[in-house]
């Protein structure tokens, strides 16, 4: 009994000791703070119900009033199954608009304007479909379903088709002095029928940052169907921390697939494109001033009407892609080569796991920097840039396979030159840079 009793008071003395010490020595430790204390409770806002306001969703009434009185109301709109018919854009700050899904609701505009202007953050749109009057809009620039203006953060866009667009999401370069976005999550979005692009980042001050797009899907009709505008399906600039995951272009006539202009850590997880007829010597990922990295690529039945390439690296950019594979590719009115790049700047890109139906790595001339040394560092288990010592140029190694896209420096009669091992036809060879 007696031990008992002191080992109780030796554990009540430590725990009192503990407890002085956590609370006097805050050099060292620091107390946990309630991230809810000092604030109200928050509390869930009334969903309005846009007919209860006078909203037909018939197909036929115009209910633009009726939506706009709702809105002065609350910020929580509600729009049962239907059609509705608008002829104005609605300016959204801080709402949550929701439909009964996308197969369910759809708001038809007949307006040269945005559906939705977003000017603030802390939105929510989901559960709806977005769609404009008349299948073409290549003459209509203004139809641009989602149009973001000044400093849009931690808002939500998920669950959306947008129908019948010239662009299905736009972040206006010149709309604002100050003009960017943040923290944005878009997720679940389908893009049918437009004239330019699905997604067009492009703030003019302050870029993107730290947002996440995820399943992304753009369509323009099969072959034998489809809307015949040269689009990019997917505009990115002045980006920072984006992430994209199972982002798709498929079906459609593309100049590039994906543009990425002063762009820094982008990661693509499993991009997607399909059925893509490309022209105008175009690239299915450009990439100007940016560091991009691409994991687990597919390319299936795309076809190029001339001389194009699967990525372009150009502008001071690195690239690094960790598994790509094509399929069914199409190269009867042109060929396309794995990357090409612009030779007066310095450029790097990395390329493991490639495998498919297209073996042209590159003309030597789009695979050089200025300084000659070779955009292409690596590629699948071949080092594309390894000092391999001073040659002369009697002495190079035979060239082969192996030796493919390796650059040898040479000395000839004092001065340093770089040769590259390429493939011409059946036949290799070493080819000054």
């Amino acid at each position: 009994m007696k031990k008992w009793m002191i080992a109780s008071f030796v554990a009540i003395a430590l725990i009192i000791i503990g407890y002085t010490f956590f609370q006097s020595d805050g050099s060292k430790r620091t107390i946990p703070v309630n991230a809810d204390e000092g604030q109200t409770d928050y509390a869930e806002p009334d969903r309005i119900n846009v007919k209860d306001y006078g909203a037909k969703g018939d197909g036929e009434t115009d209910d633009t009033d009726a939506i706009m009185s709702a809105l002065e109301d609350g910020p929580y709109l509600f729009f049962p199954a239907g059609t509705y018919k608008v002829s104005k854009s609605f300016s959204i700050d801080q709402n949550k608009i929701h439909g009964a899904g996308m197969a369910s609701t759809v708001i038809m505009s007949s307006a040269d304007a945005p559906i939705f202007t977003i000017n603030g953050s802390n939105n929510d749109i989901r559960d709806l479909t977005l769609q404009y009057e008349d299948w073409y809009q290549d003459e209509h620039p203004e139809r641009n379903a989602i149009v973001f203006e000044g400093e849009i953060g931690h808002s939500s866009f998920e669950n959306l088709k947008i129908l019948s667009v010239y662009r299905g999401f736009y972040v206006l370069p010149s709309s604002k002095e100050t003009n960017h976005a943040f923290s944005l999550n878009l997720r679940n979005i389908y893009v049918f029928n437009y004239a330019k692009n699905a997604l067009h980042f492009s703030p003019s001050s302050g870029g993107l940052s730290g947002s996440v797009m995820e399943n992304i899907y753009t369509h323009n009709g099969l072959r034998d169907d489809r809307y015949d505008e040269k689009v990019v399906p997917y505009v990115f600039e002045n980006l920072s921390e984006l992430t994209l995951i199972q982002v798709n272009a498929e079906w459609s006539d593309i100049t590039t697939a994906f543009s990425f202009n002063d762009c820094r850590n982008v990661v693509m997880i499993s991009p997607h494109i399909e059925g893509t007829d490309m022209f105008q010597e175009g690239s299915y990922f450009d990439v100007h001033n940016s560091n991009v990295k691409v994991m687990g690529n597919d390319l299936i039945n795309n076809a190029v009407h001339s001389d194009s390439a699967i990525f372009k690296v150009y502008g001071n950019s690195t690239l690094s892609v960790d598994g790509v594979h094509t399929m069914e590719t199409n190269q009867e009115k042109g060929s396309l080569s794995v990357l090409t790049t612009v030779s007066d700047e310095q450029n790097s890109a990395y390329i493991d796991r490639f495998e498919g139906d297209v073996d042209q790595l590159g003309s030597s001339s789009s695979l050089s920097n200025s300084d000659g040394t070779p955009v292409m560092k690596r590629f699948n288990d071949d080092q594309y840039y390894q000092k391999l010592g001073v040659h002369s140029e009697s002495k190079l190694p035979t060239p082969s396979e192996s030796m493919r896209g390796r650059v040898i420096l040479v000395e000839n009669g004092g001065t340093d030159e770089l040769f590259v091992c390429v493939k011409e036809g059946n036949t290799y060879k070493w080819e000054k840079l």
